[in-house]
């Protein structure tokens, strides 16, 4: 009997769930291949965390083989275009998902929701974008993987409606961030920072012509800080973007992410690695790839600096616009003061995200002798006790 992660067992459940077989090209087949290994081997899931897993995995698979059905069933799909988008990057837990969300919440734009990502098949309708079934679905499905635990909504607030993040578009191509980030998987990760990238962006760029058939706003306003290290690939799939590195102080930003990180494991193992996981390093080298193609293409680039974003959320939006030449009416500005006020109230109810540098073995030496020059080069202020 195979294991409940085995890759083929993952395809044979898809396409018995969905009754389909073309899967819309292989770019997926490699990386299932060596996230399944890894995954069996080396990621010491418990059996809640298999469950969890397979769950994910097979919905992953279905969204996959939906999305390649459905560009047959409405041929127009391959018509729409993807005009202007602007992509939030930059340094994670450095404010990019509250700058994310201030442009979500600009009627003028669309930002992809959890429960359209996760189950993409039919391509959403305006009329029935609030009440669409898969919106429980997916409630269903982030509570069974445990993302809507206090924990994680800590963190980062998980929502069937909620704006997400590009690393999740990215599952339907077996290439994605999230996987290492939930899971110990060596093999996978050494695989996935080694890619070209530009076909699972060309496969997001079908996905977004997917979304926006039956749906359509100006622009799309997407994010994850991942583009960061394949910044070069997004610019050469998506040529007119915009792009928003958000910035702060590495102190603050490491310690929270190691935290997430190891939150993240315990949804699905008993087993935590110790340290960092890399991330020092890692975001070091990633904003290092990004600052390149800013220093070549300045005009596409956008930088929003956490504590000036949380002193004048407006203003800094407004100086955003003004770089890509997006034009922001008194009346969008006052659906997006309505979001941040519903936002403060919920941030006062909800859980809060409490995190240390020392328990991820992280100290500000070390973390200002791999990244002083992105500090410097950047001007970005610090934020630590005299």
């Amino acid at each position: 009997m195979s294991h409940p992660l085995d890759a083929d067992s993952l395809m044979s459940a898809a396409q018995d769930s969905t009754g389909l077989i073309d899967w819309g090209g292989d770019v997926f087949r490699e990386p299932l291949d060596v996230l399944s290994l890894d995954l069996i081997a080396h990621a010491n899931l418990n059996a809640l965390g298999v469950e969890r897993a397979r769950r994910r995995l097979v919905d992953n698979l279905k969204g996959r083989l939906l999305l390649a059905e459905d560009r047959k069933r409405f041929p127009a799909i391959a018509d729409e275009a993807i005009v202007k988008p602007i992509f939030v990057a930059g340094l994670p837990r450095a404010g990019s998902t509250f700058f994310h969300n201030l442009l979500a919440a600009d009627p003028a734009n669309r930002s992809p929701r959890m429960w359209e990502i996760m189950f993409p098949s039919p391509p959403p309708q305006e009329e029935t974008y609030t009440s669409d079934p898969r919106i429980d679905a997916c409630r269903d499905a982030l509570d069974f993987e445990g993302f809507l635990s206090p924990a994680m909504q800590g963190i980062h607030p998980y929502g069937p409606q909620r704006p997400e993040e590009c690393n999740f578009l990215w599952e339907m191509s077996l290439l994605t961030v999230n996987y290492p980030a939930w899971w110990n998987v060596p093999n996978y990760a050494k695989l996935l920072y080694s890619i070209d990238m530009k076909p699972v962006y060309q496969e997001q760029k079908r996905a977004l012509q997917h979304l926006q058939h039956r749906f359509k706003r100006d622009r799309w306003v997407l994010k994850t800080p991942a583009h960061d290290w394949w910044m070069r690939d997004l610019v050469e799939v998506f040529p007119d973007a915009g792009v928003v590195l958000c910035h702060r102080d590495p102190a603050k930003v490491l310690a929270s992410l190691s935290n997430n990180l190891a939150v993240n494991y315990g949804l699905f193992s008993n087993v935590t690695p110790a340290g960092s996981f890399g991330m020092l390093e890692r975001q070091s080298q990633s904003m290092r790839r990004a600052a390149q193609v800013r220093d070549e293409r300045p005009d596409q680039f956008f930088d929003a600096h956490y504590l000036e974003v949380q002193a004048d959320p407006l203003k800094e939006l407004a100086r955003c616009y003004a770089q890509f030449g997006v034009s922001f009416t008194p009346a969008r500005a006052a659906a997006v003061e309505a979001w941040m006020a519903a936002d403060r109230e919920a941030h006062a109810r909800g859980p809060r995200h409490a995190y240390s540098m020392e328990a991820f073995d992280l100290d500000y030496a070390s973390i200002d002798h791999v990244m002083g020059g992105y500090i410097r080069d950047f001007n970005v202020r610090l934020e630590r006790a005299a």
